[in-house]
């Protein structure tokens, strides 16, 4: 039996709404889209755009790390710290906590000394740079020049910058040579402005001791302004 002309069907049951996109999916219908949207580009302009760029691309870092430049950069930072670090330890700088915080004033050879809470830094900073054979900052230590000849003719040498490069070569490690050791009386700040230190009281090692200096405050610093061989050495 057939439905009759102009008879109403039965009512259709609705369909169920569609189950709604996983992310992948959503993903792959946008990147489709874009596509899509590229070729309409190309169609209407004749030119070729760049493609739309993914959303799962590369990170900068990620590109920075993987860059032979930024490696070779790297590399060359770490050699020149190095380089800086080894100079520092093995040739020394003027470090301000081993010396004076007490400084200027001085003019003349000696411009610029200074000492740290007592006068032992000048003594002390003597030793470092005989250490290292700095004649220039060793002898501008002594205030006179007359001063500097006793200091060298008491090692044999024509001048004083002769005689610390002389005595350089009996230091065995400058390490312990420049890290001269004060007893607690020395440690003190001065009464007077004039003080005799003599190295048979230091702790001396890894070279020579250096005699007795006569330390004089001089403006606001302190420098050498005598010295004579000691017992000791």
């Amino acid at each position: 039996m057939t439905d009759e002309p102009g008879k109403d069907l039965a009512p259709r049951q609705p369909q169920p709404p569609a189950p709604p996109m996983d992310p992948e999916q959503l993903r792959q219908f946008q990147e489709f889209q874009r596509f899509q949207e590229f070729q309409r580009y190309q169609e209407a302009t004749g030119q070729a755009p760049q493609p739309p760029q993914q959303s799962g691309g590369k990170r900068w870092w990620l590109v920075v790390l993987g860059s032979r430049i930024f490696w070779r950069a790297l590399f060359l930072l770490l050699v020149v710290i190095s380089v800086v670090w080894a100079y520092n330890h093995f040739f020394g700088v003027d470090d301000p906590g081993d010396i004076a915080q007490d400084s200027g004033g001085v003019t003349g050879p000696a411009q610029g000394l200074s000492a740290p809470a007592g006068l032992q830094g000048t003594v002390g900073m003597f030793y470092k740079h005989v250490s290292f054979a700095d004649t220039t900052r060793a002898c501008t230590l002594f205030l006179r020049d007359d001063t500097r000849q006793k200091f060298a003719n008491a090692y044999g040498a024509s001048d004083c910058p002769a005689a610390v490069k002389s005595l350089k070569t009996q230091v065995t490690s400058v390490d312990k040579y420049q890290q001269v050791m004060f007893p607690p009386d020395m440690l003190k700040t001065p009464t007077t402005t004039k003080v005799t230190i003599d190295s048979c009281a230091l702790t001396v090692e890894g070279g020579p001791r250096l005699g007795s200096f006569v330390v004089e405050k001089v403006g606001s610093g302190w420098v050498i302004t005598d010295w004579s061989p000691s017992t000791c050495g």
